[in-house]
């Protein structure tokens, strides 16, 4: 482990070193990263040759002096290879500092083999490792324009050795072996940059297709989630269309008998009239005319008001599902309104449901949500929890916990959930009754509004009784409201 921070810590510091040559512009972000990669190495390499140079011209000062023609000659090309340096930190212009390194280089080759015996000088297995280090950089032009040069170098120095006697013997043998040298590095030093560019190009077409493949992947979300908000719509119009059905057979039954009262009313009216107009009026055909229209107006009123009562708690349930609207709100008797608005469902099904709600329990939120998770409690026993059809018990109960939160209960006698679909319940479009009308949508819209609109949780057992069972607890002040497509998105 220390070794590793050693090394992490060496990298960040030669990185710090390499920065400070580059130039500002190409350290921002936004700026192509393979470019920045390439001025990075070209840094390294040059630093790299800087420092060798230095031990060089170190060494050989001790030995030398520092006043011979061959100490003066590796100060000057440090220096202007130092030089070089600033100059691409001011300016940029990497490849034309390239070309005057490389130019430099040569030069200070030739003139340093000139001093130091040609081509059996002790210099040139340096100069050979040199030259293979730094012609690995650029591309194939520069590779071939950097050893042709060098090339140019060896044979130049070889033809003045021999206009330059005495000639050594073995210098012929020592040209041709540099000359198959220099061949075999261009050869290997072409392949090898070959390779870096097959590798480069697939790199690049990869990357390309996975920027494609991600592209068309989050279209598919977007897609995928302009689906489900349609289909969470559906549901929720469902729903309403549902309970305007139940809305019209509720109504219907106080609306008819304040109809047939007042149309007894009238014709028993018409009647009197014309007994009256007949002088034919006797006292107890008006006290029993007196009678019947106490009981017809007490039957029309009482109706009437049942309507009223039944209409107004419909359309405060209908509008709270149909919109967003926070207000303050008593849990108890709103719940107490949406299952009245539900009753035509639990009748026809024989449902009984028990409500367990202080009156003190007061929420600020959003009673639509409410209203939408009730409903899709009790139409999903109804749907799936009685498949014998049989008579159920519904219980819902309230209260409220520490942390200023509320507890809701809700749970029924049927079937049950297996706890193998516990975890696969509120996923979306997850259904069992697939060819029956199920939708699969009903359990993750509730998990949907309970999780993200009521910033609460919802979690799923066995009830006492048997059945399922659902715990919801959420904070009794709502969270402010979230985009659409965090609600869609909380189980991506």
């Amino acid at each position: 482990m220390a070794r590793l921070g050693l090394q992490g810590r060496l990298a960040a510091a030669l990185r710090r070193v390499t920065d400070l040559f580059i130039p500002t512009r190409m350290r921002q972000p936004g700026f192509d990263e393979n470019q920045l990669q390439r001025a990075r190495a070209f840094v390294r390499i040059t630093l790299l040759i800087l420092g060798g140079l230095l031990v060089i011209a170190g060494i050989w000062i001790a030995k030398e002096g520092p006043s011979t023609p061959a100490s003066l000659a590796w100060m000057i090309y440090a220096t202007l290879l130092g030089a070089n340096l600033v100059l691409v930190r001011l300016t940029g212009r990497f490849h034309a500092v390239t070309l005057a390194n490389n130019l430099m280089g040569l030069t200070a080759i030739a003139y340093l083999l000139n001093l130091t015996g040609g081509l059996h000088s002790p210099l040139l297995p340096l100069f050979l490792v040199g030259v293979v280090t730094t012609g690995n950089f650029g591309g194939n032009r520069a590779i071939l324009v950097f050893f042709g040069g060098f090339a140019l170098v060896i044979t130049g120095t070889y033809f003045c050795q021999i206009y330059r006697p005495p000639v050594p013997p073995d210098l012929h043998s020592r040209f041709a072996l540099m000359v198959t040298a220099i061949v075999l590095m261009i050869l290997a030093t072409l392949s090898a940059q070959s390779a870096r560019t097959r590798t480069r190009r697939r790199l690049r077409d990869a990357r390309d297709a996975a920027v494609a493949e991600r592209r068309t992947a989050e279209q598919a979300l977007a897609d995928l989630r302009a689906a489900q908000s349609q289909m969470l719509l559906q549901e929720k119009m469902a729903s309403l269309g549902s309970m305007v059905a139940g809305v019209a057979h509720e109504v219907n039954t106080p609306v008819g008998l304040t109809v047939t009262g007042a149309s007894q009313l009238r014709a028993e009216t018409r009647e009197l009239v014309a007994q009256v107009a007949e002088g034919r009026l006797r006292r107890h055909e008006l006290d029993e005319y007196l009678r019947l229209v106490e009981e017809l107006s007490t039957l029309i009123e009482r109706n009437a008001l049942r309507a009223g009562e039944l209409i107004q708690s419909f359309k405060d349930v209908a509008v709270d599902q149909s919109s967003d609207a926070r207000r303050t709100f008593r849990l108890g008797p709103y719940v107490a309104e949406v299952l009245a608005s539900l009753s035509p469902h639990l009748r026809r099904a024989q449902h009984r449901v028990d409500v367990d709600i202080p009156d003190g329990i007061e929420l600020d939120g959003y009673p639509g949500a409410v209203a939408q998770v009730i409903t899709n409690l009790v139409m999903n026993s109804i749907m799936h929890g009685y498949p014998d059809e049989r008579p159920g018990h519904l219980r819902l109960s309230a209260r409220v916990l520490p942390g200023d939160r509320v507890e809701l209960v809700y749970s029924d006698d049927g079937q049950g959930i297996p706890v193998i679909l516990w975890e696969r319940i509120f996923e979306p479009f997850f259904t069992t009754r697939r060819g029956s009308g199920g939708s699969g949508l009903g359990l993750y819209l509730l998990y949907s509004i309970v999780t993200v609109r009521l910033g609460g949780t919802v979690t799923v057992g066995h009830a006492p009784q048997g059945g399922a069972l659902f715990t919801l607890v959420f904070p009794c002040r709502a969270p402010e409201k979230v985009a659409a497509e965090t609600l869609l998105g909380k189980q991506d």
